[in-house]
């Protein structure tokens, strides 16, 4: 009995590892030419790196936001073995709706108390 659980149990831990281990890249709207370089974003429920030379942050005790599609964390700086607190972080996933209509199917926003970055999803 214990030889029949243990391939299904490994295979449901796999798939719940693959699912963490994921981070969608992200550049800057209007500048696609950061998809693939140093400049890169990077975001997933459990963390956001900025891209560059803005570091790591740790996401945790996410909550939803009413009416929006959007989470609010907690943020913890994580770079080079800092926990420090970096305040409340909302990540917001939406289309972008200029005058004329949309301009984009599917932005994230993120917003920090060091500013807000509009990201678009690298192919």
């Amino acid at each position: 009995m214990a030889a029949v659980m243990r391939p299904v149990i490994y295979g449901i831990t796999l798939l719940s590892l693959s699912a963490v281990a994921q981070a969608d890249g992200y550049a800057d709207y209007g500048k696609p030419e950061q998809c693939g370089t140093y400049s890169a974003a990077e975001y997933t429920r459990e963390g956001w790196f900025a891209g560059g030379e803005g570091g790591s942050m740790a996401l945790t005790d996410a909550q939803s936001v009413r009416g929006l599609n959007a989470l609010l964390f907690a943020g913890v700086i994580t770079e080079e073995g800092a926990n420090e607190s970096a305040g409340r972080v909302m990540a917001a996933r939406g289309p972008l709706l200029g005058a004329t209509g949309a301009m984009a199917e599917e932005v994230l926003v993120i917003i920090t108390p060091q500013g807000i970055r509009l990201l678009q999803r690298c192919p």
